[in-house]
């Protein structure tokens, strides 16, 4: 029993030492970590931001924009009131103008009654005449020419229709034209050189290739290049490849080149015996965008009867020399002087029977004078034979044949 105290004794004893070791660690910790626990302040509230000077700001500004459309809005109206107002009186001046002009003046009326009161009277005498049919007209009076007062020119109305024909075909713009133009030179496309190019004008030729998925393939390739030789070879297919399809391809991929070396060979198209062709050529050729009278010039200019006649027999049957006919009448003087070009190369070329036929047979006689006009321009000198032999013909109008003749004496070789 005296063994178990001492060992309690020593126990407690034990506890007491290692509570006075750290019971000053345990103190020394509870000061730091009081030390540590700062009260952070709370934060100072921020001052709000006041937006009233901008609000201002946006509202005076849309008060300005809007009295700035205001104003401009009131500006034209009253500049539109004023016009109108200066136009009805233009208007109105004018209006006086003709009426003036237009209006029986008394003083002349009166003065031919005095100059024929003794032909009046003679004429009243006769009971089986009526006075009001021999009366002259107003019209006639006012519309004679420059003639001594005593004596004035009655117009029949033959002569007065033919005289207004000629004074309206004198205002169409072919009637301006009074020499053929030369045609304006254009920048040739250069040559290339490049492999894949040279390798393509081979095969898309049929005689060298026979596969046509093959020249297809070259076809394509030379849609690429827009040089002189790719224009070679797709005029070579165009022209003369056996598959259609190929051909169909070729003059479409030239009118997409949209150049003057390209013209005569989508106008030969026009006459490929194959409609798909046709049709390529026939939208092609209304796609270029250069000047196509030009290109009629520069067919002419080569007198190459052959080539001129191929181009000529492509263009009818494209349709395109009787639309030509009703052309050269045209308001608009670069179409009109596109078909004078066009009927020039079939002068030249000697295929004028459709030319002649439509002098006798078209409906509209300004047609007829405008093609008159025409062979009077190209003056070649085949042309005479048929003026000569239509100027007998009595089916031919009295202004035709003046017109004829008009033309023969511009040759100026007519025999003493």
């Amino acid at each position: 029993m005296n063994f178990n105290h001492s060992i309690s004794f020593r126990f407690s004893q034990t506890a007491i030492k290692c509570a006075s070791l750290f019971s000053p660690v345990i103190f020394t910790a509870l000061q730091v970590f009081a030390q540590t626990q700062v009260r952070v302040p709370p934060a100072a509230e921020q001052p709000k931001e006041d937006y009233t000077w901008w609000y201002v700001t946006l509202f005076l500004l849309f008060l300005g924009l809007a009295g700035a459309v205001f104003w401009m809005l009131k500006t034209k109206k009253e500049q539109k009131e004023a016009a109108a107002k200066i136009s009805k009186k233009e208007r109105m001046m004018s209006e006086n103008r003709n009426w003036d002009a237009n209006s029986v003046d008394a003083d002349k009326e009166m003065e031919w009654y005095r100059r024929h009161k003794k032909s009046v009277g003679k004429l009243s005498q006769k009971a089986n005449k009526n006075l009001a049919d021999n009366l002259p007209k107003t019209g006639k009076i006012f519309n004679r020419r420059a003639e001594p007062e005593d004596t004035f020119i009655d117009f029949s109305e033959n002569d007065l229709n033919k005289n207004l024909q000629t004074l309206q075909f004198k205002q169409f713009p072919v009637y301006k034209f009074q020499r053929l133009e030369l045609a304006r030179p254009f920048a040739p496309l250069s040559i290339s050189n490049d492999e894949d190019l040279m390798s393509a004008i081979e095969q898309a030729h049929d005689e060298f290739e026979e596969d046509e998925e093959i020249r297809d393939l070259a076809v394509r390739i030379l849609t690429r290049f827009k040089t002189r030789n790719s224009v070679e070879a797709l005029t070579q297919v165009a022209l003369y490849d056996l598959s259609s399809n190929l051909r169909s391809k070729a003059v479409s991929v030239l009118a997409d080149f949209d150049h003057e070396s390209v013209f005569e060979t989508i106008l030969l198209s026009c006459a490929d015996p194959t409609r798909e062709v046709r049709a390529a050529a026939a939208r092609g050729l209304f796609r270029l965008s250069f000047d196509r009278a030009d290109a009629w010039t520069r067919i002419a200019e080569t007198r190459d009867e052959f080539r001129m006649r191929q181009a000529v027999l492509s263009a009818k049957e494209a349709d395109l020399v009787k639309r030509s006919f009703d052309r050269l009448i045209h308001q608009d003087q670069k179409i009109a002087y596109e078909a004078v070009t066009l009927l020039a190369l079939m002068i030249k070329s000697g295929e004028t029977e459709e030319i002649f036929k439509a002098v006798e047979t078209h409906h509209d006689t300004n047609v007829k004078l405008a093609l008159l006009h025409v062979i009077g321009l190209a003056k070649e000198e085949q042309t005479l034979s048929n003026l000569y032999e239509m100027a007998e013909k009595t089916t031919v109008s009295k202004e035709i044949k003046d017109k004829i003749n008009e033309v023969i004496e511009s040759f100026e070789l007519i025999p003493a």
